[in-house]
């Protein structure tokens, strides 16, 4: 009895020590957290392949918000603090470069390598002052879906018009080419038509002076091509967005939408079968242009003040790889701005990406500028449903809207 005694003291004490020796050891402490902002699309997509990661960051665990709408994201962002803001953000390079100005984005630094796959245009547009905030991700471009029920795409612009009337005629379509992100994505169908934007100089620069949006070959084609007998839009054109003419497209009723890769998904739901290709033009020489601009993440000076600007760098290094780029890639289907993933990308993506090379550059500086009155934009929505929907005239409508163009991009072209 004795001896047992004595050993079932000596356990007691040994457990004793042993839980003091637990309390006194400090638990191991999880990794910080990385606070993602995306919107509905990106978050979406990358959310199943990034959200937990532990790898992308080393010591780090990412962490990925993922909003309703990009402009809930935006009016989010517009109201952040070190107390609510995200340490890291994925949008259009825009948002990079306003938060560098704002001081809310982190300053990085890239390797040679990163440097070397990554074009000079896409850097320059995620930089500031010569300072590199974020890292070009994508492009965003658009082409023309066409669908293959009704037959091969078209070679010319005239031949898209007498599609349209076949099939409106018996009754299968309503639309001919939706431009599938509002008035954003109608460029392509105005510069099929002799239109567009601005001029551009043999260095590429814009040419502000010229505004080419009611250029008489404009007029005339789209006199020709897009007007009923009544002077009203004959439903060959139509930009009322993606939850207008694009949900037109995907039931079947529309020959053809521009939009871009970041609608693949929906359109390949729909069951709709299609080729990509330009919008053709009138005499199918030449190109039409459609607008490119830069997706990019960076970090946010908040994740500074969240004690985890490190590991920021290091996952905007990991974005920056062939890695991380095609990992991107493959999850968003959206074209790549690294320049050494091309060979493994899905023949949709690499289509995007080809698309991407006769892009005119999106330059927000011009587009949304509102001296004349009323941005880009605007301007469109206004114009077209002048000419198209009121029949007000195509001339008439769009002497009015280049007026104000002109005005906006004489005020925009001084703060390139």
């Amino acid at each position: 009895m004795k001896i047992r005694k004595n050993g079932l003291a000596a356990g007691i004490a040994a457990a004793a020590t042993a839980a003091m020796l637990v309390v006194g050891l400090p638990a191991h402490a999880a990794n910080p957290t990385i606070n993602i902002w995306m919107d509905d699309q990106r978050g979406a997509q990358l959310s199943p392949i990034w959200d937990g990661s532990t790898t992308i960051a080393p010591g780090y665990t990412i962490k990925i918000t993922t909003f309703a709408s990009r402009d809930a994201m935006i009016s989010a962002w517009d109201k952040a603090s070190s107390a609510s803001g995200p340490d890291m953000m994925f949008d259009a390079v825009s948002s990079t470069t306003g938060a560098a100005k704002n001081g809310k984005a982190l300053p990085i630094v890239l390797t040679a390598q990163q440097k070397a796959e990554l074009p000079a245009a896409a850097l320059g547009a995620a930089s500031y002052q010569g300072v590199q905030y974020g890292i070009p991700v994508d492009v965003d471009t658009t082409t023309m879906y066409w669908n293959t029920a009704f037959g091969k795409a078209p070679k010319t612009f005239a031949d898209l018009a007498a599609t349209f009337q076949k099939y409106k005629k018996a009754g299968k379509v309503t639309t001919g080419i939706c431009a599938g992100d509002g008035t954003w994505g109608a460029l392509p169908v105005l510069t099929a038509l002799g239109g567009g934007a601005w001029g551009t100089k043999a260095d590429g620069t814009p040419d502000v002076s010229k505004v080419l949006f009611n250029s008489p070959a404009f007029v005339k084609n789209a006199s020709k091509y897009l007007v009923d007998s009544k002077g009203k839009g004959n439903g060959l054109f139509a930009w009322d967005g993606w939850d207008g003419c694009g949900q037109t497209f995907v039931k079947g009723q529309a020959l053809a939408i521009n939009t871009g890769s970041w609608r693949l998904g929906a359109i390949i739901d729909a069951g709709i079968n299609y080729t990509l290709q330009p919008v053709p033009t009138v005499d199918g020489k030449g190109t039409s242009r459609q607008w490119s601009g830069f997706g990019s993440v960076f970090g946010t000076s908040y994740s500074k003040d969240h004690g985890v600007d490190l590991g920021v760098k290091a996952a905007l290094s990991y974005f920056a790889s062939q890695k991380g780029a095609l990992a991107y890639a493959t999850a968003t289907k959206r074209p790549p701005v690294n320049s050494k993933i091309g060979s493994h990308l899905s023949a949709d993506v690499a289509g995007f990406a080809n698309a991407a090379k006769t892009g005119a550059v999106q330059i927000d500086t011009l587009l949304g500028d509102n001296a004349g009155g009323a941005n880009w934009y605007d301007v469109l929505g206004s114009t077209f449903t002048a000419a198209f929907t009121k029949g007000l005239g195509v001339k008439a409508s769009f002497d009015k809207g280049a007026a104000i163009l002109k005005a906006d991009w004489a005020d925009g072209f001084p703060k390139l």
